[in-house]
């Protein structure tokens, strides 16, 4: 990930927020466990980005959530877009810091239980359950099965994912299959349309 620091705007979080009814106030009963956010806060210089951040957001810095409390999802996809707009990361470097905080998180001692399984197929068979242990207020179910993989849709609600998240998603979800041994898992988002996008991840 880029080492720098570039506070001059908030381009990408401020063009997701304008899609928003609410802005930060949207959607509160779509929701996200604590854990994300602190792996969203990891490794990253908070002295730094807490000034810049917007200030409903200051509180994941000086006061974390604890790993299983619920905290609006609309604020972790705002951290995210902080982070990297704040960072000067590209969208390819986004996605590839969402592949890397997952990895570590999946691989951690109160996850690694949760996420390693026999097979990739058994992961995604049990998505939609495995998906509510993080999230609430968005669901994520396979939804076909071919020779060409596996299709996952996940319904959220209209504006709350932008393009920029549902590639980061892709990311998560190919982090989740490393943990269940596949082999050169790719995901990639395949349809993307309000409030729903359509992923296909083959191994």
């Amino acid at each position: 990930m880029p080492s720098g620091f570039a506070p001059s705007g908030l381009v990408r979080l401020e063009r997701w927020l304008a899609g928003l009814p609410r802005g930060l106030d949207s959607y509160p009963d779509a929701v996200a466990k604590g854990s994300l956010t602190r792996s969203v806060l990891a490794g990253q210089p908070t002295a730094e980005l807490l000034p810049a951040l917007p200030a409903p957001l200051h509180r994941y810095v000086t006061d974390p959530p604890m790993a299983g409390e619920w905290v609006p999802e609309a604020h972790l996809a705002a951290l995210i877009h902080s982070v990297a707009d704040l960072r000067g990361m590209t969208d390819g470097e986004v996605c590839a810091w969402a592949r890397e905080q997952n990895r570590a998180l999946f691989s951690s001692a109160a996850y690694r239980i949760l996420m390693v399984v026999v097979s990739p197929g058994s992961l995604l068979r049990f998505a939609a359950r495995r998906w509510e242990y993080w999230h609430r207020g968005t669901s994520l179910e396979a939804a076909e099965i071919s020779d060409e993989g596996v299709r996952l849709t996940l319904r959220f609600p209209v504006g709350l994912f932008d393009g920029l998240l549902l590639r980061t998603y892709a990311e998560v979800f190919t982090a989740a299959l490393e943990m269940a041994h596949a082999k050169a898992p790719e995901v990639h988002v395949e349809r993307e349309g309000p409030g729903r996008a359509t992923y296909l991840a083959r191994w």
